[in-house]
């Protein structure tokens, strides 16, 4: 796995943390990431997660979310940076298989915008996190929508000799659309 195939996998993982709903359409979500590696983009998505989401944009203090993220459906566009993007020194899959979002608090900005805050677990380790959310209407469905820019070293993800910036950049962008049941 190239290194710049293992930031993909780090952005990934750090994008378990964005997702809204009433339950999800997963066919119609899709959780992706950006990052880098030797200054060159690298882009990965991740084929499963799954949510409880609950969202009224009229009853806020009721409204939540839980967002896990399948670490090992992780698509990298190669086997073999897959493969190491599941290892110890990154995910560590074997023993932390799944990221997990789970928002405290919702607050409306106007219009259509709203922030999300919540804790992201990734590898064991807790953060919390405030996500801009984007809603609208498409085909009677709610999706809600926005991105974000995570720091992989914040969740171990990426150690040893991968914790260099100058091979694999600290900031990956995590972009999530999550498709809502009517």
């Amino acid at each position: 796995m190239t290194r710049l195939e293992r930031i993909v996998v780090a952005a990934l993982l750090l994008a378990a943390g964005a997702s809204w709903g009433a339950g999800l359409i997963p066919e119609k979500s899709s959780l992706s990431f950006v990052g880098k590696q030797m200054g060159a983009p690298v882009e990965g998505r991740f084929r499963h997660f799954d949510g409880d989401i609950v969202f009224k944009p009229a009853d806020l203090a009721h409204s939540h979310a839980r967002i896990e993220v399948d670490l090992a459906s992780i698509d990298l566009a190669s086997d073999e940076s897959e493969s190491e993007i599941k290892g110890k020194s990154w995910f560590h899959v074997a023993a932390h298989p799944k990221a997990v979002f789970e928002s405290t608090g919702i607050r409306a900005l106007g219009g259509d915008r709203y922030e999300v805050k919540g804790r992201l677990t990734v590898k064991g380790i807790t953060r919390e996190l405030t996500l801009p959310l984007q809603v609208h209407s498409v085909g009677g469905s709610t999706v809600a929508e926005g991105s974000t820019v995570l720091r992989r070293t914040d969740f171990n993800v990426g150690e040893g000799v991968w914790a260099d910036p100058d091979s694999v950049a600290l900031e990956v962008r995590v972009n999530y659309k999550m498709t809502l049941k009517p």
